[in-house]
């Protein structure tokens, strides 16, 4: 039985890669790559660094991530995860250890964005002085 997801790619860690990649699955980068990334289930591996524009439904940063991400659904940074850019997804999760330096915008349907205020933790929240 065929699921859309049971491809796997792995992007081996001697390989060096600039363009534009699109894959269906998963693909599991542990080189380097610069470019743009438009895919299923993306995962940067600890010893992967990307510097890229990524368009993904689930985006997994166990390595070094520079660049712009729109996730349709997640984004998880690992304990490994570096993290630098701008990230707009449904649902973010950063484990404890992983780094996250730029600007957020989780969004409740990431095909309404403009439709749909995003969820904001500002200082303007109850409870913050």
């Amino acid at each position: 039985m065929g699921n859309r997801n049971s491809n796997i790619s792995i992007f081996d860690n001697e390989l060096r890669l600039k363009g534009a990649f699109s894959f269906r699955g998963r693909l599991i980068i542990k080189g380097s790559f610069e470019g743009s990334i438009t895919g299923e289930n993306l995962i940067i591996a600890e010893e992967g660094v990307v510097l890229a524009e990524i368009n993904a439904e689930n985006v997994t940063i166990g390595g070094q991530f520079e660049g712009y991400i729109t996730a349709v659904n997640e984004v998880v940074i690992l304990s490994t995860g570096i993290c630098s850019g701008t990230v707009s997804c449904k649902s973010l999760i950063v484990e404890t250890g992983g780094l996250l330096n730029g600007d957020i915008k989780c969004i409740k349907n990431i095909d309404t964005e403009y439709e749909n205020e995003p969820v904001s933790y500002g200082n303007d929240e109850p409870g913050y002085s």
